[in-house]
């Protein structure tokens, strides 16, 4: 890996830098999830250096990009959140009702209704790898600056194990696929380190004060021309070239343009005055870098001035923890204590009536950007002692109990029972203190719950025939339709109602889709027929009164949306299928005709269009470009696999692959051995003459890699195991597998210098299979192993003889449960092991996931694989923990059973026709599988 990313003007910009830049920008707009922008890149990288050329030629004749107005792309609003406000007259005290339609007469009867609103921007591609190319050449370097204190929004960085480094001596990872870290891992370490620092302070008998703080609508009062000053720069302690203040001078300017357009759009859908701010863009990668480094400054004078015991900064949500001075009763004495410690001129009261203090670090670091703290809504604790400690047990035991449900299988019949689905349905009475230290109204958790239910039911999709779970998939919808899309929660979960629409008609459910679609239309009709134009609204943080075209506006984002949604969840099965049933297109249709009639009607507000012939002609091309909900690497195992494989553009390709092997990002010569090497285990539904025309795209500019598990299963050389091509590999196990795994994920990797020495030469010296497998470095002193006891039936053994595996409810049901009491054992175990035939193939992903995700490995026998001429085999699948590439990972082993038990042949070919492996050499040895120290054969 030698590419570097270096800004020297726009005249030395290369298609190489452009190419790399293209790369981080799909993956990061992929997980963005701000908009809609899978159908955008699907169509750019059908002509990518075509499209890439052009914009190199504009960024070289133009010398730059900041005053090109097509590139500011178009103005959407989206929905924030839904503020009550009981009316005076109303004098009711607290009513609920589970009636979803009585429960918002209820609202809008008793209460003043505020929506609050942000507008978002809506990007060319140009635009997404412009903002790429400029967090690659010079963004990295003011993420770098920052303190380790700031958690989220955060570069990954290359880890440097073996100095002790701080982050700024560790480089920015410009081959990973995605600029950054995702957002759940550093969300739980800054709410997990503020709730350590706490128990920690009381542990030890002292008096704490535990504030959170959240920023008032903080990116829309941003002033993006902050990010030009020197100033900025001296006390980040970044060196800046004159071109890349040039580039970053260019990108405020373009950000600023945006700003000024956002706040034009803003006289369209509200009243002309007052002015709404645009701020900082929500919706380019770069602006996530800009928010971070505009708040340093803040960072350091708490940490200087306060010295806390833990302060941490996630964007614009602080946890503050500090000792408890005596003196504090309530919000306004604590912000009177920050004010004494950082300054007058630093914090002071903007209004008292309503509580707003307004941060003031020096308009030489922060430009024009307005900073605010709404001190009524913190949460402020004062602690101490043992009532301190059992506060903290209930908050913690409270998130544990949500979040653990994230970690288990589901159980098709408990759906309705989850935690998940308790906070949702009580309306946010339970849950509420789960997230108090962040926020009051328990609204994140809520999200998280829903989020957790359509994980549970796309898990059941995957795993399940429809037809086994029939009537819980219409009671999930039932609970959608009377928890989520009535009008007074539509807000709450709007980012939410794409991935609801997406389930149904990847289940081919048509009627549900609409009705969806419906349901959120008429939700949204509602709420405009009671906040009408000259009610009050809230727009990017500004009190505002609507207009009309406010809530078509709304619709219409709605509206695109769905039409995204549609193109990436359509089941990969069906892509290309020549006919379909009438009652699926007629169902289709009709659901393509309530869209395409709500984005007709808004036409002068949006400049889309839609139906369902673009569907059918765009929605293999998202899959292609690894952009489906479903990714690639499934897809090629799908009924589409055929014909989705052979549709490359050879001379194209070679284009691109000459130009990225030039650049040294990522090893192509090594993608296209990995590919070369697994073709008949990855294109098993491609005819065996067709599997060479696979393209290349998917893999060198992916939005989910293949996993180091994965790779190791498509490519046992891996693990010391003869490889699929039946070639002799020339080089070390762990090697290979650091190798692919680098080449195919871009991450860096140092495979670990005893996994080198434990790799004995006979796997390169010896064409017979290897006598020890080694796998993983660690030495455990016990080892812990779970032996379940589950029970196949004679009629299971009947049905995977006959290719039709028993994927019944009840079934499932058993084996999720003891997977997820295996994942609540205490001491937990090293291994689960399971009998013989006891897996269905479909489901062991789903297992093996939940397994290794909590550091548990799996051995299991899985059921029958049948193979061409009515042969079949029978399996047992190891899926080891390893740490041989540096960090936590996993291999796949498949290790076939030689041959059958007495009488097991005779049964399977005198009932079923079905004859043993006869590629199976019986003499074959077993190898002794050696993970981390403890030695085991697999029979």
């Amino acid at each position: 890996m030698t590419y570097q990313a270096i800004f020297t003007g726009w005249d030395d910009l290369t298609i190489e830098d452009l190419l790399v830049a293209y790369r981080k920008a799909k993956a990061d707009s992929f997980f963005e999830n701000t908009f809609p922008v899978a159908i955008k890149f699907a169509e750019y990288e059908q002509e990518l250096l075509e499209n890439l050329q052009k914009l190199l030629d504009l960024l070289q004749s133009e010398d730059g990009f900041s005053s090109n107005k097509k590139l500011i792309g178009k103005f959407r609003l989206l929905p924030k959140k839904l503020t009550t406000k009981k009316k005076h007259e109303s004098q009711n005290g607290h009513v609920h009702f589970s009636n979803p339609k009585r429960a918002a007469d209820h609202l809008f009867n008793n209460f003043d209704l505020i929506p609050e609103f942000r507008i978002i921007g809506d990007f060319p591609v140009d635009s997404h790898i412009i903002s790429a190319l400029w967090i690659n050449m010079v963004g990295h370097k003011f993420d770098a600056s920052l303190d380790n204190c700031c958690y989220g929004a955060r570069l990954k960085r290359i880890r440097n194990d073996e100095l002790f480094s701080n982050e700024q001596d560790n480089p920015f990872h410009i081959s990973a696929v995605g600029s950054f870290s995702p957002y759940f891992q550093p969300y739980q370490k800054w709410r997990g380190d503020g709730l350590k620092a706490i128990r920690d302070e009381l542990e030890k008998d002292r008096d704490i004060i535990a504030a959170s703080l959240d920023l008032k609508s903080y990116y829309h009062f941003i002033d993006p021309l902050a990010i030009t000053s020197d100033d900025l720069y001296n006390t980040l302690n970044i060196k800046l070239t004159e071109d890349e203040k040039a580039f970053t001078a260019q990108l405020a300017v373009f950000l600023k343009h945006w700003s000024d357009g956002a706040a034009a759009f803003g006289k369209k859908i509200a009243y002309k005055t007052p002015v709404i701010n645009g701020g900082l863009v929500i919706g380019l990668t770069a602006s996530r870098i800009i928010s971070n480094i505009l708040l340093h400054h803040w960072d350091k004078l708490v940490i200087e001035k306060l010295s806390p015991i833990h302060y941490g900064r996630y964007v614009d949500d602080m946890f503050l923890v500090i000792r408890d001075t005596g003196t504090i009763t309530n919000n306004h004495e604590f912000m009177l204590l920050l004010q004494d410690r950082l300054g007058n001129d630093c914090v002071y009261l903007k209004n008292e009536q309503k509580q707003i203090w307004q941060i003031q670090q020096g308009e030489h670091f922060q430009g024009k950007t307005t900073i605010q703290l709404q001190s009524d809504k913190q949460k402020l604790f004062v602690l101490q002692g043992r009532a301190g400690i059992d506060l903290l047990d209930s908050i913690e035991k409270e998130i544990y109990e949500l979040s653990s449900e994230h970690r288990l299988m589901p159980s098709p019949d408990q759906l309705e029972h989850s935690t998940a689905a308790k906070v949702l349905s009580a309306a946010g009475s339970v849950g509420e203190n789960a997230d108090t230290l962040r926020r009051a109204d328990g609204l994140t958790i809520r999200r998280l719950g829903w989020s957790l239910q359509l994980r549970y039911v796309e898990t059941l999709a995957r795993d399940l025939p429809p037809s086994e779970w029939k009537e819980q998939r219409e009671e999930f919808y039932q609970f959608a339709y009377n928890h989520i899309l009535r009008a007074d929660n539509l807000f709450a979960h709007f980012s939410y109602l794409p991935r609801l629409l997406g389930f149904a008609i990847s289940m081919n459910e048509w009627q549900h889709a609409e009705k969806i679609v419906l349901k959120a239309y008429e939700s949204i009709n509602l709420l405009a027929s009671v906040i009408t134009s000259g009610k009050e609204v809230n727009i990017n943080g500004c009190k505002t009164r609507a207009v009309n075209d406010l809530w078509r506006c709304i619709k219409g984002t709605l509206s695109w949306l769905f039409v995204d949604a549609a193109t990436r969840y359509y089941s990969p099965d069906r892509l290309f299928l020549d006919k379909r049933s009438k009652k699926e297109e007629c169902l289709a249709d009709t659901f393509f005709n309530h869209i395409s009639q709500s984005l007709t009607n808004l036409k002068d507000l949006l400049d889309l269009r839609f139906d369902s012939a673009d569907f059918y002609l765009k929605a293999p091309l998202v899959a292609r470009a690894d952009l489906a909900k479903e990714p690639y690497k499934q897809i090629v195992k799908s009924q589409s696999a055929e014909k989705l494989v052979n549709q490359r553009d050879s001379k194209k390709e070679v284009k691109i692959l000459k130009l990225m092997s030039d650049s040294s990002l990522i090893d192509i010569d090594v993608i296209k051995l990995f590919l070369k090497s697994t073709k008949n285990t990855r294109l098993e539904k491609v005819a065996k003459g067709n599997r060479k025309n696979e393209s290349y795209l998917p893999y060198i500019f992916p939005t989910r890699p293949l996993t180091p598990a994965e790779i190791s299963e498509l490519a046992p050389e891996c693990v010391g195991l003869p490889s699929t091509s039946d070639k002799k590999p020339d080089e070390r196990p762990s090697t290979i597998w650091a190798k692919y795994t680098q080449a195919l994920r871009g991450v860096w990797i140092k495979p670990t210098l005893l996994a080198s020495e434990q790799d004995s030469d006979e796997a390169t010296k010896k064409a017979r299979p290897k006598k020890f497998i080694h796998i993983g470095t660690d030495r455990k002193h016990k080892v812990v192993v779970a032996l379940t006891s589950i029970k196949t039936e004679e009629d299971d053994w009947a049905k995977m003889a006959c290719n039709k595996s028993n994927l019944s409810r009840s079934r499932y049901q058993r084996i999720s449960e003891l997977v997820n009491a295996t994942l609540k054992l205490s001491p937990k175990p090293d291994y689960v092991l399971f009998p013989e035939l006891s897996i269905p193939l479909r489901w062991v992903n789903s297992i093996a996931d939940r397994l290794s995700s909590a550091g548990i490995s799996l051995i299991a026998g899985t059921e029958y694989r049948h193979l061409d001429d009515n042969q079949l085999k029978s399996e047992a699948v190891l899926v080891l923990s390893d740490n041989r590439l540096g960090y936590p990972a996993s291999v796949k082993i498949w290790q076939p059973k030689l041959e059958p038990a007495v009488g097991e042949d005779e049964a399977l070919f005198s009932i079923y026709g079905k004859s043993w492996d006869s590629t199976l050499n019986v003499k074959q040895r077993k190898p002794v599988y050696i993970h981390h120290g403890v030695q085991f054969l697999a029979l």
